[in-house]
C-alpha cells in the first residue's frame, strides 16, 4: 500500500493514476473526501483528515509500505510535514519519497527553499529509507498566465535568464517509478525538463503551438511586487516569487539534468507538448 499526500494537487492528481496504472494499492489522506472521490475515481482508499491531525495520519499510515509526502510550500509547511516524517518512521514505513525543490539550502533566497532544506535534513536524519525529489519550476505554473496569454502576452521579471521548466506529470511519473520499482534510496534527484528556455523562447513556443501572437514583456521586479500585492497575495509569498524571478534572471535555473530520462526511459515532456495538452486553457476562445 502506498500513501499519497497532496493527492488532489498538481503532482498528486497525476501520481495517483500513475500508481494505479502500475497495479499499486493506493491510499490518500485528504481533507475533502468527496472532492477526492470525484477527482481520483474508484480504486483509491481514502482517509479523511489533515496532516496536522495525528490520529488521521496514524490511520493513513497503517499497513503502508511507501509514502509520497507533499504539501503546499506556504507558511507553516515545515510544521505540517515534520510530524508526518516522524510518524512514518515510528510506523515502520518502508520508503518515503518527499517532494522538495531545486536549490533547497540553508541560505536560499526563498523562504520555501530554506524550509525544504530543513525538511530534507530532518528526513535524512530519520530512520526511514528515503528519496528526495528536487524539481525546478513547474510548467504548470504558466497556467496562472492563461488570461494574459490569451491576450497575447506573458508578463514576468525573469530578464533573459533560461529556465529548465519541468512538466508536473513527469515529476509524478518519477515518483511512481521510485515508489513501485525501488532504487534511488538515499538519493536527492534533481529533476528538470529537457531544455532550458528564456521567457522570449517560452512565448515563442506558445505562439507556435497556439497559432497566435504571444510576446514576453519583462517587468521590473518592483512593478511585479506591487501587482502581486494588489492581487491579495501574502507579502511573504510575493517576496518568494520576486526572489525566484531573480534566480531565473541570474541563470541559476538553467541547468538541464538527465535524471527524468534515466529513470523513465523516455525524454521529459517538452513545453510544446505541455501547451498542446492544455491548449483549450490558453486560446482566446477559452
Amino acid at each position: 500500500m502506498i500513501l499519497v499526500t497532496g493527492a488532489t494537487g498538481t503532482i498528486g492528481s497525476h501520481l495517483v493514476p500513475s500508481l494505479l496504472g502500475q497495479g499499486a494499492d493506493v491510499r490518500v489522506l485528504v481533507r475533502d473526501a468527496e472532492k477526492a472521490r470525484t477527482a481520483l475515481g474508484p480504486g483509491v482508499d481514502i482517509v479523511s483528515g489533515d496532516l496536522l491531525d495525528p490520529s488521521a495520519v496514524g490511520a493513513a499510515l497503517k499497513g503502508v509500505d511507501g509514502v509520497f509526502l507533499n504539501s503546499s510550500s506556504l507558511a507553516g509547511f515545515i510544521d505540517l510535514q515534520r510530524p508526518v516524517i516522524d510518524a512514518a518512521a515510528a510506523a515502520g514505513v518502508g520508503h518515503l519519497v518527499r517532494l522538495s525543490v531545486a536549490g533547497a539550502a540553508p541560505d536560499s533566497t526563498t523562504s520555501y527553499g530554506r524550509g525544504h532544506f530543513a525538511l530534507d535534513q530532518h528526513l535524512k536524519d530519520s530512520t526511514l529509507s528515503w528519496t528526495i525529489l528536487q524539481p525546478t519550476s513547474f510548467m504548470q505554473n504558466l497556467l496562472s498566465n492563461a488570461e494574459t496569454i490569451r491576450g497575447g502576452a506573458i508578463y514576468a521579471s525573469a530578464g533573459d535568464g533560461q529556465v529548465a521548466m519541468i512538466d508536473a506529470r513527469d515529476i509524478a511519473d518519477v515518483a511512481a517509478a521510485v515508489l513501485t520499482r525501488g532504487g534511488h534510496t538515499g538519493e536527492s534527484l534533481a529533476l528538470t525538463g529537457g531544455q532550458a528556455l528564456t521567457y522570449d523562447e517560452i512565448a515563442a513556443a506558445f505562439a507556435a503551438e497556439l497559432g497566435q501572437d504571444v510576446q514576453y514583456h519583462d517587468v521590473p521586479p518592483e512593478v511585479t511586487r506591487d501587482n502581486l500585492l494588489g492581487y491579495g497575495l501574502p507579502a511573504g509569498q510575493v517576496e518568494d516569487i520576486i526572489a525566484l524571478f531573480a534566480i531565473f534572471r541570474a541563470g541559476y535555473a538553467s541547468t538541464v539534468t538527465p535524471t527524468v530520462a534515466e529513470i523513465l526511459g523516455r525524454p521529459p515532456r517538452s513545453l510544446s507538448t505541455f501547451v498542446h495538452d492544455h491548449r483549450s486553457l490558453f486560446t482566446s476562445s477559452a
